[in-house]
């Protein structure tokens, strides 16, 4: 059974570790035990870990807690051991439930690599749509652009069903 709670400072050197994979590595902008320390520092977020019992299996930051246009899942990452067993999945659903339960959200938006599909159709199947395409709008660590687009879920929108 998934469960989230607090990341504390102890859970940083394994978070920032899973971020080094190159399966996640390309996803991100700026990685490290220093962003997710001044995540865990900044009253607008809420840093979160999911474990398994003692297992740690991701996490996720939800940004822009103190009001604005709907709360942002900032990032989400799911230790590489467990992958492709559904675990992306109920983390997300998770921290939606805590978006809208505990934080009042409306709507929770995103920014996701427009060529990463494998995140896309996570979001996409889990009820997320797209708002709008950002061209050029990030670099990727080899300097090239990367084009972003931005989805939006909404309470109570149900998911898509399964194509």
């Amino acid at each position: 059974m998934l469960t989230l709670r607090a990341t504390t400072p102890d859970d940083l050197r394994h978070l920032a570790g899973w971020e080094t994979e190159p399966d996640t590595s390309t996803w991100l902008g700026e990685t490290g035990a220093d962003w997710h320390a001044r995540a865990l520092t900044d009253l607008d977020q809420e840093h979160l870990v999911a474990a398994d019992g003692d297992a740690l299996v991701g996490f996720a930051v939800l940004a822009g807690l103190r009001g604005g246009e709907g709360i942002e899942l900032r990032r989400m990452v799911v230790a590489p051991a467990h992958r492709g067993a559904g675990r992306g999945r109920a983390l997300l659903e998770a921290v939606l439930a805590r978006a809208y339960r505990d934080h009042g959200a409306g709507t929770v938006w995103l920014d996701v690599k427009e060529h990463n599909r494998r995140a896309r159709r996570l979001y996409e199947s889990s009820g997320f749509v797209v708002r709008e395409m950002r061209t050029n709008a990030i670099a990727n660590p080899d300097g090239t652009a990367a084009d972003l687009v931005i989805m939006v879920h909404q309470l109570g929108r149900e998911p898509a069903a399964p194509s």
